[in-house]
């Protein structure tokens, strides 16, 4: 399979994919969505595995890692910040509000705790 072929094949995969989650969301069938997860990774992977061309290099992981990491600095503050105010405002707030805001709270603290506990074991492999 040649590179074109794979990107629209991998494009024509996802916008499948988002079609189907956004029906079963609309259908309140999420054992639809699920199965709609589990086989477009599976043809993501035959995809992958059927390209002869090299899909992914040194600076592909590169580019991932720094979009990632930038991901991270980007929506944990904001994410903690809108826990906040929701949290300060919890009176004045319905309280399914409130539970959002510890959602939310709680979110932010397991993706910190888990980035440093990944952080600190890729620092001792390397």
């Amino acid at each position: 399979m040649r590179g074109r072929t794979f990107r629209i094949s991998s494009a024509l995969i996802a916008a499948a994919l988002a079609v189907s989650i956004g029906w079963s969301i609309i259908a309140r069938n999420f054992i639809v969505a699920i199965l709609a997860v589990i086989l477009a990774i599976g043809a993501s992977y035959l995809l992958r595995r059927a390209s002869r061309e090299v899909t992914k290099d040194e600076r592909t992981t590169l580019l991932y890692e720094k979009a990632a990491g930038s991901t991270m600095r980007l929506i944990l503050p904001i994410i903690a910040v809108a826990s906040l105010i929701l949290l300060a405002l919890q009176d004045r707030v319905s309280d399914d509000v409130t539970l959002v805001a510890y959602v939310l709270a709680y979110t932010t603290c397991v993706m910190l705790l888990l980035h440093l506990g990944f952080y600190s074991y890729y620092n001792r492999k390397h």
